[in-house]
């Protein structure tokens, strides 16, 4: 059985959602589609019956197969799609408060922690000190995230101490370079990579009468040198896909 009512729902939510994505407004739109604006209003909100003359101008207008806005869900993209349809914005919010003098809209990490997860397909690991993910095999990652426009230089932990050192060294850290918002590089360093920075922080921690050290930095520099690069943000402001795990099974990184 077919439901008449869900079906005018999902067609009027993929055109909204289709509309949106090719930046169109009602108005704009219905002078493309040679539509009333009040009539595609209606259409968009699921509040009026559509003929197949007006499907197929509609599809046609946003170049898909006139039986795709009824079959697929076209809000229910992989995240990546997801990523580009909504980042258009979200560089507006961030231009906008910029004028309020907000540098960054994503200070306190978790949309540019949701950028690094979908583009390298790590999972998130609530409740785990930082911003710790892992892979589809299991393996554990830390994530460092650095802003550019105001540092050149990654955070690590407020409280260094051997303990932390010690969980540090059986996991691969992710490090994302940001401008702003946009994310500009990814790159994965192994443990051996690291190394110097755990030995000298020991070091230091000793010296310190066993005092835990406040947020040693490792600089970007030195990440850039001896990183292995996963994603490059290739100049026309569109996310791809580079999941860390074609890196593990051995294939070359984007």
């Amino acid at each position: 059985m077919y439901d008449e009512d869900a079906i005018q729902a999902k067609l009027a939510e993929n055109i909204r959602f289709l509309r949106q994505k090719k930046g169109h407004t009602q108005e704009r739109f219905s002078e493309l589609a040679g539509l009333n604006e009040k009539d595609f209003g209606e259409i968009e909100r699921g509040q009026r019956n559509i003929t197949i003359s007006r499907l197929i101008t509609i599809a046609k207008v946003l170049e898909v197969p006139p039986a795709s806005l009824i079959e697929k869900d076209y809000s229910a993209e992989s995240p990546i799609d997801k990523l580009n349809y909504i980042f258009d914005y979200l560089r507006e919010y961030q231009r906008m408060a910029e004028g309020f003098g907000i540098n960054d809209i994503f200070q306190d990490n978790g949309g540019k922690l949701l950028q690094v997860l979908a583009i390298t397909n790590l999972e998130d690991l609530p409740g785990r000190e930082g911003n710790d993910a892992r892979d589809e095999l299991g393996n554990e990652y830390e994530l460092k995230s650095v802003n550019i426009k105001l540092t050149r230089s990654f955070s690590t932990h407020h409280h260094m101490n051997p303990v932390i050192i010690k969980k540090y060294r059986k996991v691969d850290w992710v490090f994302a370079v940001y401008e702003g918002i946009e994310l500009k590089e990814i790159y994965l360093l192994k443990p051996h990579h690291i190394e110097p920075f755990y030995e000298k922080w020991e070091t230091q921690w000793h010296d310190k009468g066993g005092k835990d050290i406040n947020n040693p930095k490792i600089p970007l520099t030195y990440v850039r040198k001896n990183g292995i690069q996963l994603y490059e943000e290739r100049g026309d402001r569109r996310f791809y896909s580079a999941p860390i795990i074609d890196y593990i099974n051995g294939k070359k990184a984007h």
